[in-house]
């Protein structure tokens, strides 16, 4: 068998190894995809069951205080889901008192920035003047020798010492200009 059959072989087994991996992923996909159809249809009828209790409790509730049902036990139940709903019915009035005070504090907050606030003053409108006159021609503007003598030149930072960490010069601040450092 020649060098030529030799690599056409081994890439025709190595195809065919990949054909057969891809073969079996597809194929366990497929099952986990059906387990999952089947996982969804349990937790469906889970549901099915927990709203079917749901319902068969509170008939039975209801039959026991009317008193068409006699059981000590589901009196025992209906006395403890009142005891459960008067809890409830307290911390529900907590609540309203808890968000009364805050309504509260915003009501006494708003008071004060109103106490605290200048009174507007007075508006009184302005009698009516003319427009100023409006100048024939615009003044001159000034030479850029004028311009650069008012404006005085930049004033250098005062130095506080040298940078511990690379010995510049200090020129105020809490950072080192030259490295960064922290220094202030």
């Amino acid at each position: 068998m020649g060098f030529f059959d030799k690599v056409t072989k081994a890439v025709g087994d190595a195809v065919d190894k990949g054909k057969k991996d891809i073969d079996q992923f597809m194929r366990i996909q497929k099952i986990n995809s059906e387990i999952g159809a089947i996982e969804a249809k349990v937790a469906e009828l889970k549901a099915q069951i927990q709203q079917n209790n749901l319902e068969a409790g509170q008939k039975a509730i209801a039959l026991v205080k009317a008193g068409n049902l006699a059981s000590p036990d589901l009196a025992a139940f209906v006395e403890k889901l009142g005891a459960l709903e008067q809890q409830i019915a307290a911390e529900q009035a907590a609540i309203m008192a808890k968000k009364a005070d805050i309504e509260r504090l915003k009501a006494e907050h708003e008071a004060e920035h109103a106490a605290a606030a200048p009174a507007p003053a007075a508006h009184v409108p302005a009698a009516p003047s003319a427009p100023p006159p409006v100048p024939a021609t615009p003044p001159p503007a000034p030479a850029p020798e004028t311009a650069a003598a008012a404006a005085p030149p930049p004033l250098p930072l005062p130095t506080t010492g040298a940078c511990p960490q690379c010995g510049k010069p200090l020129t105020g601040g809490a950072f080192c200009t030259e490295c960064g450092a922290k220094v202030g």
